[in-house]
């Protein structure tokens, strides 16, 4: 596997060579959000679902046809992917701070 190339991704090859705008962000939105993450199998099928998307909205776009619908699909996947995985809630560094100084003074 190439470096930078999330696993089970590596054996699509474009075949023109080059990927579409849209397949490009949609890979740059995968690459940050599964960053430090664990993907199950169902995580890596929204992921695969999302890329495939975006590259028949690139083709659609370069035929000039209506992408609405599958921009809605995308969308649609990403929302399922974020479920899949919530942020978890940042603590207030003050408040780090405090809980730390507390637990060193029991």
């Amino acid at each position: 596997m190439n470096q930078g190339t999330l696993e089970g991704f590596e054996e699509y090859t474009h075949p023109y060579g080059i990927s579409g705008l849209q397949e490009q962000a949609t890979m740059n939105l995968i690459k940050s959000f599964v960053d430090g993450k664990t993907l199950t199998p169902e995580a890596t099928y929204i992921c695969k679902s999302m890329l495939s998307i975006a590259r028949n909205i690139d083709i659609q776009n370069s035929k000039g046809r209506e992408i609405s619908r599958n921009m809605t699909s995308l969308l649609t996947w990403f929302q399922e992917l974020k479920a899949m995985y919530p942020e978890q809630p940042q603590l207030d560094q003050t408040l780090t701070d405090f809980i730390a100084d507390a637990k060193a003074g029991l």
